[in-house]
């Protein structure tokens, strides 16, 4: 990452209040939060590992992220200091600058929805934590995650209950996609309300909804595609604000 944009990022994490008392503060604290950061890009998730990586590269991070001392701070400084970190404040920071470094995705943005297992991550009791991920596909990062856990719901309950929060942080965000079992009435109403398209797959073990599309659009002229067979099913794109359906038919508006 070059050096302005590691000092861009320090600049973006100085809008987070600094939950620390003044009195023998030595480090910045937005130093701190960018430098965190850049570790778990890199995949590093325990503190003292950031610590020595942030040793090895010193001379490259000590001045863009605002360190006046000679060593970077030690891991337990680290963990003092994110200890009062506001998840909700730095979700709303790190969303901001999200948008701003997003200017450049022209037209209405469309983002994958999909439930995934979090390796890295733990819940009180020792399970691994299921997180709902929204990815723009655009840009390849992913917007917001939740936890399913911790809403005490499924995906698409989770996505319902996040759903509102996630289209007035990005207004542009208007088609969502993702697997067979989002394809539930209560979340496309809701999604429909928002004003948001949606592209879900729709499975054979799924026959009343089946039934429902095939009569819904018998007499729809079906535009013009490509079939594409995959491990015996065929499947085949649909239009915005549509269901696409597996094996062997699909829904276009």
């Amino acid at each position: 990452m070059a050096a302005s944009s590691v000092e861009r990022l320090a600049e973006v994490f100085a809008q987070v209040t600094d939950p620390r008392k003044a009195r023998g503060v030595r480090h910045p604290f937005s130093g701190i939060v960018s430098l965190v950061f850049l570790g778990l890009l890199a995949r590093i998730t325990e503190m003292a590992v950031v610590v020595r990586w942030a040793t090895a590269h010193w001379d490259e991070l000590k001045l863009p992220l605002g360190f006046t001392r000679e060593k970077p701070p030690c891991d337990t400084t680290i963990s003092r200091a994110l200890a009062g970190l506001s998840v909700d404040e730095f979700r709303r920071t790190f969303s901001g600058w999200l948008k701003t470094m997003l200017a450049d995705q022209e037209g209405r943005w469309a983002a994958a929805i999909d439930g995934k297992t979090c390796c890295q991550g733990l819940a009180a009791d020792g399970s691994p934590v299921q997180m709902l991920n929204v990815f723009l596909q655009q840009a390849k990062v992913t917007l917001d995650q939740w936890s399913i856990g911790g809403d005490k719901t499924n995906e698409p309950g989770s996505l319902k209950n996040h759903l509102s929060e996630l289209l007035a942080a990005y207004p542009a965000l208007r088609l969502l996609t993702g697997d067979a079992i989002y394809a539930q009435r209560p979340l496309l109403e809701l999604l429909k309300a928002e004003g948001c398209d949606y592209l879900f797959q729709i499975k054979a073990n799924q026959p009343d909804v089946l039934d429902a599309l095939k009569t819904c659009f018998a007499d729809v002229a079906r535009p013009a595609h490509q079939v594409t067979e995959k491990k015996g099913s065929i499947t085949k794109p649909a239009g915005c604000g549509s269901t696409l359906t597996t094996p062997s038919i699909s829904a276009s508006v």
